[in-house]
């Protein structure tokens, strides 16, 4: 479909109105225009489709203000009075009854998000953001005191997070940063930043004592590289004196790209910059050798990380199988799937002093001796159960599953070939077990490596995080966070929708720096992990709000056309993320391990990029521009989890479509209706909204596919994710694949009724059209699956179905699906390969 090129709406003439009191009492700027939008708004509920009469009527308001309250300033209500006399007098009733209808409902919505928040006000930060996005921050990230109640407010925890995310930017001034690192080592300073706290500013934002602390980090770590022209004493002068108060205007960006709902960072930078644990990597990967002292130390690095709020990955595919020779005893080992025991107890214990559960991936390689046991070891959710684990799928598997021969087995101490097995029992099990259970998950091992940039020298990746998103070496963290691409849907004076590319370039630049600043001022759980951080400087930009984006352009997620769509969104944020990462290599330094890559060679890290035909923007250029500046970040775009920071933006999660158009939630005082709000504003505009269409479209499962008096082309492009067929889910996963640097976090669904076989295809499937790995869920296959899509006959039928086939015990994939989450009892379901709550939005990923 054609974009509508950009346009703004303006009202003629020039208000002699020019303040208005708002409910606080503060007096702020009037803006006639937001007269016109909020008629337009109204008109918009009830199938309205002339923008320029609400902007006529809206200046008849004016008029009226004008008259009454000459050399006065009237009030938010005064204005909301006009609106209603203007629109009763001047024969638009229906919009007028709207608008008195959004009214009330609007003094309703502020009464509850004061009573949420504790306050007797509501600001402008608390009006951006719904109800429930509300409800998130104060259940998971605004700080209370030690008696529960709220000691912060959403305005000052984007603003903690903001100020956090810009220290990086002051070493990197010219003053005081030598990128050629030709300083002398200036002599260590101690700095007590508790005697500092709030006493020192960037502009008009104050530093904590968290902030003092990661100035201090930062100024040492680059005093020890050579790279600061100042003592300490001469930088914290020059802080207090005001020299960096320039970069209060960074700080403003990256507060309003948060409060503007356009991007979010993951989850630990929300809870943890500016604050005690000053950790933003969501997780990690460790190495874990064939040895005690090496599992030993596995075991105590990951509590460590657990209790900083981490998840963690490992390979357990150097360790010898179950029943092997051990030498130093003359003993039998008792294999991988023990060990994975022992960190899976840890986990119970250390759950309780963290932030969140710690979240495991489990790997095994295909090739491992012990790999059906692996792949068996979930079963009946009896172990593990804070494991998530995936096969990684050896570039020799393919060959010996085409021609059924038997498939060779190795012994990781000796790398002799100990046993065969056949590849065809092999992979059936592994999708048996998918189909059971919705575990393992499948990761292969030669997409991954084919568009690995460090491969050549530091080998192949072999370990991802607990989602499967974010490909790994040892002692790499996911430092990750999402744009929320609904936000880019405007409206131009003719109430058409356009995408505003424009906009989504210059918010990928600011992102991309965004994360590059969690890098250096991250608060590492260990030293090894920041060492590796520094030198690839991964980070992963990723996406929510696509399957809401979809709806309001009337792009199926089911169709070539929709795909289409996926992949020039990817290749765009792609391309701009890497166009800054230049930019960042010319001012601050290049990756150090940049002569580690494929990078000065020409080559970029995903499939797009090798298929000339299908580029949009040019690449050939930027890939020119590597070579002569380099680059600063090994990756830049991931597909993460989006689980809470999506609630908190309002949109659906990540790249998947949308779950369901309406659900029903089930809460401790009863149910209500909670409805996708893009599916909201296009019913709205088709004039079918009301209480009888949210009643059939939860009895029909979320879907609206079977409802007779929606019109077919609404039908067609308001999909959601069991009216998608699997092959088209896997489709729409290798479209953003082919643009995308590491892996996606993505659930293939399955209808309740699917085979084996079916499922089988599939996966051969995502191998073929060059996806990296594959997450797939069978609906009911988990017996307490908890995300009810039907009530009635529909729910009845959905248990009929679950009797039928006759379902073992839930094998918890992605942790806990199935299972109350721990911080407002809503039972989990899976989203993004992860179980989630689809209440509060806790995730049992780490980066959701």
């Amino acid at each position: 479909m054609a974009l509508i090129e950009k346009q703004k709406t303006v009202l003629k003439g020039t208000s002699k109105i020019t303040k208005i009191k708002k409910r606080d009492g503060k007096v702020v700027d009037f803006n006639p225009s937001k007269v016109a939008g909020a008629i337009w708004k109204a008109a918009r509920s009830i199938g309205g489709q002339d923008k320029k009469l609400s902007e006529k009527l809206a200046e008849k308001v004016i008029e009226l203000l004008e008259r009454k309250f000459a050399g006065q300033i009237p009030s938010v209500e005064d204005v909301q009075d006009a609106v209603e006399k203007v629109l009763i007098e001047e024969g638009h009733a229906r919009t007028a009854k709207a608008f008195i209808l959004y009214r009330q409902q609007r003094a309703e919505i502020r009464k509850e998000k004061m009573q949420v928040l504790e306050k007797d006000t509501i600001d402008d930060v608390d009006k951006n953001f719904d109800i429930n996005a509300l409800r998130v921050l104060k259940a998971r990230y605004l700080r209370k005191d030690e008696k529960g109640h709220l000691i912060e407010t959403p305005k000052q925890l984007f603003t903690r997070i903001a100020v956090h995310d810009t220290i990086p930017d002051l070493f990197y001034d010219s003053k005081v940063f030598d990128n050629e690192a030709k300083q002398k080592t200036h002599e260590h300073e101690s700095f007590d930043y508790a005697d500092w706290d709030e006493k020192v500013s960037i502009g008009k934002y104050h530093l904590n004592r968290y902030h003092l602390e990661a100035v201090k980090r930062l100024y040492d770590r680059h005093n020890k590289n050579r790279q600061m022209k100042v003592s300490w004493k001469k930088f914290f002068d020059m802080l207090q004196k005001g020299e960096f108060k320039h970069y209060e205007k960074n700080i403003a960006e990256y507060y309003e790209v948060m409060v503007s709902k356009k991007f979010m960072p993951n989850t630990p930078a929300i809870a943890n910059f500016g604050n005690p644990l000053g950790m933003g990597s969501a997780c990690f990967v460790i190495g874990i050798e064939d040895s005690l002292d090496s599992i030993m130390d596995a075991l105590k690095n990951t509590a460590i990380v657990f209790k900083a709020g981490g998840g963690m990955g490992y390979n357990f595919s150097k360790l010898r199988p179950e029943g092997d020779f051990v030498s130093t005893t003359t003993g039998a080992a008792s294999g991988p799937i023990s060990f994975m025991s022992l960190f899976d107890k840890m986990t119970e214990v250390i759950k309780q002093g963290g932030i969140r559960r710690g979240a495991n991936m489990g790997m095994l390689n295909s090739n491992h001796p012990d790999v059906l046991k692996f792949v068996t070891a979930k079963t009946g959710n009896k172990a593990l159960r804070n494991f998530n684990i995936s096969v990684l799928i050896m570039p020799d598997f393919w060959e010996h599953l085409k021609n059924d021969n038997p498939y060779p087995l190795i012994n990781p101490r000796n790398g002799q070939i100990v046993d065969h097995i056949s590849p065809k029992l092999l992979w059936e099990r592994i999708i048996y077990q998918a189909w059971e259970s919705a575990e393992p998950g499948v990761i292969f091992y030669d997409t991954v490596n084919k568009y690995n940039p460090f491969l050549k020298h530091l080998g192949p990746i072999v370990t991802t995080n607990p989602c499967g998103e974010v490909l790994l070496y040892p002692n790499e963290p996911c430092n990750l966070g999402s744009i929320n691409v609904y936000a880019f849907i405007k409206e131009n004076e003719n109430g058409e929708l356009y995408f505003d590319w424009d906009e989504l370039k210059e918010t990928t630049l600011a992102c991309t720096k965004f994360l590059d600043n969690v890098i250096d001022v991250n608060k590492f759980p260990l030293k090894a992990i920041e060492d590796m951080s520094l030198a690839t400087r991964k980070v992963g930009l990723g996406v929510m709000g696509v399957g809401d984006l979809l709806f309001e352009l009337g792009l199926p997620y089911n169709t070539e056309e929709g795909r289409e769509f996926m992949e020039r969104l990817m290749e765009f944020i792609t391309y701009w993320s890497k166009v800054e990462s230049v930019e960042l290599a010319k001012e601050r330094g290049i990756m150090p391990y940049l002569s580690k890559s494929f990078y000065p060679e020409g080559r970029l890290p995903f499939a797009g990029f090798d298929d000339k035909a299908s580029w949009h923007l040019d690449w050939d250029k930027l890939v020119n521009e590597i070579k002569k500046h380099g680059i600063r970040n090994g990756y830049t775009t991931i597909i993460a989890p989006t689980g809470s920071i999506s609630m908190i933006a309002g949109v659906s999660s990540g790249m998947e479509p949308v779950f369901s158009s309406v659900f029903q939630k089930n809460v401790a005082v009863g149910s209500f209706y909670y409805v996708d709000p893009a599916f909201e504003r296009v019913m709205k505009r088709a004039g079918l909204h009301d209480e009888k269409l949210l009643e059939d479209v939860a009895n029909a499962s979320g879907s609206i596919q079977k409802i007779e008096y929606v019109p077919k082309e609404i039908k067609r492009v308001l999909t959601v994710a069991y009216d998608i067929t699997p092959e088209d889910h896997v489709r729409a996963l290798a479209a953003f694949q082919r643009w995308t640097d590491s892996s996606i976090s993505k659930t293939t669904n399955f209808p309740a009724d699917a085979t084996v076989e079916h499922m089988k295809k599939v996966y051969e499937l995502a191998y073929n059209l060059g996806c990296k790995g594959v997450t797939v869920f069978r609906d009911t296959s988990i017996k307490s699956q908890v995300l009810v899509t039907g009530t009635g006959k529909e729910k009845a039928k959905q248990e009929e179905v679950e009797a039928k086939i006759q379902m073992n015990a839930p094998s918890a994939a992605a942790v806990s699906v199935g299972e109350k989450c721990p911080e407002c009892s809503t039972k989990m379901v899976l989203s993004e390969g992860c179980a989630t709550c689809p209440s509060c939005g806790y995730s049992y990923c780490a980066v959701a």
